[in-house]
């Protein structure tokens, strides 16, 4: 489980551990918030400048007082819990599963512990510099300025994690090793 704001490298990462544990014959398929949110027809979605028309029933990331709140209607917590849902059935059908994250609630917290509870899960901060984090969504065309510092106060205040990468300073191919070392028992939690 991959836990951190947005721009903080997850998918990178995810991408570089998925082919490290490739290279070691391990099947392992890669999920994320965003696969499922993403489907959200537009109508139910506020983002950036655009305002859906459903969007109070869907997901809104709007900009308020200088910083991006996210709010999450009806259809969107239905949404989410299929998503994680969806998760806790392909490990549960045997399939290997690493999970993009982005935990914004203790409430999302304790549903993913409901869910995968009885299942075997490595929970990683996956951290970089708020600069850093800035950076990244300057130089993307797909995210809002401000998404990652206003995430960044409460994405890792819940979880309980077996590991920490810094993307920031550890190259992708490195911080999976690691991950992928941890994962074994060939190494401890950084």
């Amino acid at each position: 489980m991959l836990n951190g704001t947005s721009s903080a490298g997850k998918s990178t990462l995810a991408s570089a551990l998925q082919a490290r544990l490739a290279e070691a014959g391990e099947c392992w398929i890669v999920m994320g918030i965003d696969d499922f949110l993403g489907k959200l027809p537009w109508a139910w979605v506020t983002y950036g400048d655009h305002v859906g028309e459903h969007a109070d029933e869907g997901i809104a990331f709007e900009m308020v007082e200088g910083a991006v709140e996210c709010r999450v209607g009806p259809v969107a917590e239905r949404m989410l819990a299929a998503y994680r849902g969806a998760v806790a059935a392909v490990a549960r059908a045997g399939i290997n599963v690493i999970v993009d994250e982005v935990l914004l609630s203790e409430d999302g917290w304790r549903e993913w512990q409901d869910e995968l509870d009885g299942l075997e899960v490595l929970w990683v901060a996956v951290t970089s510099d708020l600069e850093v984090l800035e950076q990244r969504e300057r130089d993307r065309t797909d995210r809002m300025i401000g998404l990652a510092r206003s995430q960044r106060g409460v994405v890792h205040r819940h979880a309980v994690y077996d590991v920490r990468v810094d993307t920031a300073s550890m190259d992708p191919a490195v911080a999976a090793a690691a991950i992928a070392a941890i994962s074994s028992g060939d190494a401890r939690p950084l």
